[in-house]
């Protein structure tokens, strides 16, 4: 029993990766339809935190770019209104709101990703392509925690001392540019210690090996195996002359048999994460019983 966030990291890019891509570079509306609905499912089932005002933050976007976009382009056959000799369309209109949505559910699936992908997954899925390289991700992922600790832990002996002036915004700026200097001379000393430490650990000699705690099984070739299908779906209907609109000079969708097979492949691969959840608790409901 596994959900989307307990397979092998390398499964649970792929399907970001695959979702990400069709809703960004598809802009067919009832694709974007689904998968900011479909984003939003997985947003509210994925543990994580702010939560409240990554939302809030996310539909403000929405609203923004939606107004935006009539007052910037003025294309369009459909003349709703003219302000200061600027006319607005509705095509204009309509394309800002496609744009919208796929902005935001962009968002969506990405913060999704950060919630699932942490730091020892994404250094797994690097070993793969180089080991300097997941050497390099790991010591930036320590690095940048211990960077912000030592900001804080200046800034506050730097407030008792008396020399942080908050009633001054030029002090204030004066007081940030200092801090700023403090913590860049005390990387640049700490960078030199690791790398003098790692040269006397033997780091440039011989080949580097990687230890993977991870591990590739069955289930997740399978999981694997469905997530391509269902992404395949979509892009046979895409290259096959599917998901044809467009928004300028007239907006027009086609909507044909192909598109539903597609939109509904990609709904089945959206909610995937909703869905193993779904399965892990049925079947530890169904083990409680016969207990």
């Amino acid at each position: 029993m596994r959900t989307l966030e307990n397979c092998n990291p390398f499964v649970t890019f792929i399907y970001f990766g695959f979702v990400t891509l069709v809703g960004m570079f598809i802009p067919f509306p009832p694709l974007l339809a689904v998968s900011l609905i479909c984003a939003m499912v997985c947003f509210a089932v994925t543990p994580g935190d702010n939560k409240k005002s990554f939302f809030i933050f996310a539909w403000v976007l929405f609203l923004v770019l939606v107004i935006v976009n009539p007052i910037i382009s003025h294309k369009g056959s459909t003349v709703l209104l003219v302000i200061n000799d600027r006319p607005v369309t509705l095509e204009s209109i309509y394309f800002g709101l496609n744009s919208a949505v796929m902005v935001v559910s962009a968002l969506f699936w990405f913060k999704c990703l950060t919630f699932i992908m942490t730091g020892d997954k994404l250094i797994y899925i690097t070993s793969f392509l180089s080991k300097d390289l997941s050497l390099v991700l790991s010591m930036s992922l320590r690095f940048v925690p211990l960077f912000n600790r030592q900001r804080r832990r200046v800034r506050d002996t730097q407030r008792a001392m008396g020399l942080f002036n908050e009633d001054s915004i030029t002090g204030d700026i004066l007081a940030s540019v200092r801090i700023f200097s403090i913590i860049i001379t005390w990387a640049l000393e700490n960078g030199i210690t690791t790398a003098d430490s790692m040269e006397a650990r033997g780091f440039s000699v011989g080949r580097r090996t990687c230890y993977r705690i991870e591990k590739f099984t069955l289930r997740d070739l399978c999981m694997l195996l469905i997530f391509i299908a269902l992404f395949g779906v979509v892009i046979v209907n895409r290259l096959t002359g599917g998901a044809d609109n467009a928004f300028y000079p007239d907006t027009y969708i086609t909507f044909a048999g192909g598109d539903a097979i597609a939109a509904a492949a990609f709904l089945l691969l959206g909610l995937m994460p909703v869905i193993l959840k779904a399965e892990v608790s049925l079947k530890w409901r169904y083990l409680q019983r016969r207990v």
